[in-house]
């Protein structure tokens, strides 16, 4: 049965388009002693997990499960790389409480240039109890000076919450989260300059608080060069445009 699961959830994870689901984010799991479960977790990956480190040379992807201090690290084209592809990389297995887990990380060059960064980070994660994962898709060899869109969206699962973030360095400067059980979407938008040996890295973090339950979602995290103000400038001169003219005819 687990392993037809796992298949069935590999072949689903490999069809995906990476569109972000679109849903409401439900309303928070008001019991006191899971929440104060989830935030004690939660606090612990933080801790544990630490800073990415610069001197990577390679597209990395690193699973960290807190509760069993457990982690698994799997480089492009490395060991447990289940893609062929440069620039994929692709993870399934069980790590702590969580029995069946499919990651993906798209990165250049199969996803985005070296001066058009775009990293995406894909995730299915069943857990059979209490459970901390931390998943971090991290990458370097980037020269860019711009926006940088994070566009996040997924499915949380019961008594669990999810937090994402993107770092440079291991230094975080976007946050999105956390959300709460049920559908979630969400988009944030910063500046950032990036140099070749800078290491940007995408993070989702899966708190639960108890109980069985899946959890699934995808983080796009993209070159936004000037975080949609063209559009906004211009949509605003249109607008003048089009005021000045009526008054000029009214005239």
């Amino acid at each position: 049965m687990a392993s037809a699961l796992l298949k069935g959830i590999i072949s689903l994870n490999l069809r995906l388009t990476f569109e972000p689901l679109r849903g409401v984010q439900q309303k928070p799991n008001t019991e006191m002693n899971i929440n104060t479960k989830l935030l004690q977790l939660t606090a612990a990956g933080a801790m544990a997990l630490g800073a990415v480190s610069s001197a990577q040379a390679v597209a990395t992807l690193t699973m960290f499960e807190s509760v069993s201090n457990t982690t698994i690290v799997v480089t492009d084209q490395g060991a447990g790389d289940s893609s062929a592809v440069v620039g994929s990389v692709l993870w399934f297995g069980a790590i702590g409480a969580f029995n069946v887990n499919v990651n993906t990380g798209l990165t250049k060059p199969v996803n985005g240039t070296a001066t058009n960064p775009r990293m995406d980070l894909n995730f299915t994660a069943n857990s059979t109890g209490v459970g901390n994962l931390t998943i971090t898709f991290a990458d370097d060899g980037f020269t860019y000076t711009g926006g940088l869109q994070d566009v996040f969206g997924g499915t949380a699962g019961n008594n669990t919450t999810i937090t994402d973030t993107v770092l440079k360095n291991g230094a975080v400067f976007i946050t999105q989260g956390p959300f709460a059980t049920g559908a979630y979407a969400a988009t944030s938008n910063a500046f950032v300059t990036l140099v070749p040996a800078d290491v940007l890295a995408i993070r989702v973090n899966i708190a639960v608080g108890a109980g069985q339950n899946v959890s699934s979602g995808n983080k796009d995290v993209h070159a936004a060069p000037d975080n949609g103000l063209t559009v906004s400038l211009l949509g605003g001169a249109m607008v003048g445009l089009l005021a000045l003219r009526r008054k000029l005819r009214a005239a």
